[in-house]
Parts: structure tokens; C-alpha cells; sequence
């Protein structure tokens, strides 16, 4: 555990965003594994190791994060020293900038439009890449974002969105390479304010986010035949059936896949991993982004 995790988790607590245990880096014979240890069953969890919920300690994902000291501190330092630590954005806005998909040009482009985005709070992640976090908008919901599930993403590519409903990997934590996320000296929160992100961000992402949100209430009837249990028989079809209608609905997918974790461990006999889930959550977004992106260019035909 890195000295400035459990220090940087109370911190972010105390200003009341919610923090949970993620899986963390382990050595398996001589390379870098998640902690799921999701590849010994054959599914490994290619984008999101040692980034996602740990299930001990966090069985319903996003719900399980907690704002509470003593909690914080027996995660941290008690249950589980080596996890990484994920951080809720429901009060941040945060540019997850990764120059392997050119997101280290998309943000100089769009500097380059409107000018430099604020002064603000910075981290280096230990992919390489970059977090810049800005406070989030009052008057408007802002939903995450992956460009890379995206044809057009609104901010270039190489640049995801987490907002409400979402998380970052969070200051101490250990990148999969083994690289620590840290803060940038320049944008330190203990010398730096956060900022308010700048009117042309908030215009952008408010008009992407919520384009063709226009989905009609769902009848009790029809929720109860989706999450009706217990599973036994085709488990990975029935998450299935539930990310889809949710997705549909626009209902962000960070709170999709927490609802995903949460309603598996609960009606799958026996459960899906979690890497099975979260490969399923993230089969299914990116269908949904891709229709939603085709419907977007067919309006603007």
C-alpha cells in the first residue's frame, strides 16, 4: 500500500466524495496480473484490471463506496492493505486524458479552440495518461463517457468522461504495470483550488449526453419478468437481458454495472465472476454507443 493512499481516500471523503476497494496489480510468474485473478477462468479483464470493484469488500460495486473514516481505514489498512483505491465522481467532472488513444492531441486541439482549460486538480495515472478534475456542474447531469466505444466521441479521442455515477482510480493506487498514480506538482489539491470547469466543456458534454434522451417509463410488469430469480440456467444471457433495458433506458453505465454486480450476486446460482460481468456490461455498451452514434449521423444527413 502506497503511503498516500489511505491519507488521499480520507481526504476525498471528508469533502464528501465517496470512495470504494478496488482489485490491485499481484506478480504471477513473472507478469502483472489483477487480483480477480479473473484469466485462470479464462476471462481476463483487459481494460479494467486492477481498476474494478473488489467484491469482498464491495459486493454491490459503486453502491458498496462509502464516505465513512473508520470504514475507510479497516478497508485500507485492515481488510485489504494492497487494493487500489477508486474514487466517486458523482461531484467531480474528470477528463481521463490517454495519449495511447491520442487523447494527448485531442486535448491540445481543443485547447487550441477555446483555450487552456483552468487551473485545477491533476493527476498522472500510471498508465501514462492524465485525470483532470474540475467540480461538478450543479444545473446540469453530465453521464460518463469512453471515446473509445464511441465513432465521434464529443471531446476527440483519447479522452473519456467521468461523471456522475462514475469512478477514477484514485492517488497511491497501482497501475497494472505497476506504475503509482500520483499528483502532479503543478495541481496539487493542497495548493490548488478545483475549479469549476469552463462553460464550453459543460455545453459540449450536456448537449452529447442527453441527446435522444427520450425514453418512455417502464411498466412494474415488465421490470419484474427481467429481474425475477434465482438464475440457474443461462445466467450470462439474463445480466444480459438487464444491462440491455437499462443501457436503453440511459441509465449511466457505471450505475449499470454496479446494479449488474449487485442483482448477480444475488440471483445467479452460482454467481458470474466479476470479470464475466463486466465483460458483459461493457459487450453491451459499446453496441448501445455504436447505434447511438449511427443515429446521430443519420439525423444528420
Amino acid at each position: 500500500m502506497s503511503d498516500t493512499l489511505i491519507p488521499t481516500a480520507l481526504a476525498f471523503a471528508r469533502k464528501g466524495h465517496a470512495v470504494l476497494p478496488l482489485h490491485w496489480p499481484v506478480e504471477e510468474r513473472g507478469r502483472p496480473v489483477c487480483s480477480c485473478m479473473g484469466h485462470r477462468r479464462g476471462r481476463p479483464c483487459i481494460r479494467s484490471a486492477a481498476k474494478h470493484p473488489y467484491g469482498k469488500l464491495a459486493p454491490n460495486g459503486l453502491l458498496s463506496a462509502s464516505t465513512d473514516s473508520g470504514l475507510i481505514k479497516y478497508w485500507f489498512a485492515v481488510a485489504a492493505p494492497a487494493a487500489n483505491l477508486g474514487v466517486c465522481t458523482d461531484k467531480l467532472l474528470v477528463l481521463d486524458i490517454d495519449p495511447r488513444h491520442d487523447g494527448d492531441a485531442s486535448l491540445a486541439a481543443l485547447e487550441r479552440e477555446h483555450g487552456e482549460l483552468p487551473q485545477t486538480w491533476r493527476v498522472l495515472t500510471g498508465g501514462g495518461g492524465e485525470h483532470i478534475m474540475f467540480d461538478a456542474p450543479k444545473e446540469v447531469r453530465i453521464a460518463s463517457l469512453i471515446a473509445e466505444q464511441m465513432d465521434n466521441p464529443p471531446l476527440g479521442h483519447g479522452i473519456d468522461v467521468r461523471a456522475r455515477s462514475g469512478y477514477i482510480v484514485g492517488v497511491g493506487s497501482r497501475h497494472i504495470c505497476g506504475r503509482s498514480y500520483h499528483w502532479s506538482v503543478d495541481h496539487h489539491p493542497a495548493e490548488t483550488p478545483l475549479a469549476p470547469p469552463p462553460d464550453w466543456l459543460v455545453e459540449r458534454l450536456f448537449a452529447r449526453t442527453n441527446n435522444n434522451n427520450n425514453h418512455a417509463p417502464v411498466a412494474s410488469t415488465e421490470w419484474t419478468k427481467l429481474v425475477t430469480g434465482p438464475v440457474a440456467e443461462y445466467r450470462d444471457a439474463a445480466v444480459a437481458r438487464i444491462v440491455g433495458h437499462l443501457l436503453r433506458r440511459w441509465v449511466d453505465t457505471a450505475v449499470v454495472l454496479s446494479l449488474a454486480h449487485a442483482w448477480n450476486a444475488s440471483h445467479c446460482t452460482p454467481a458470474l465472476t466479476d470479470c464475466e460481468v463486466i465483460a458483459i456490461v461493457n459487450r453491451i455498451a459499446a453496441r448501445e454507443a455504436r447505434r447511438l452514434d449511427q443515429e446521430n449521423r443519420d439525423e444528420g444527413r
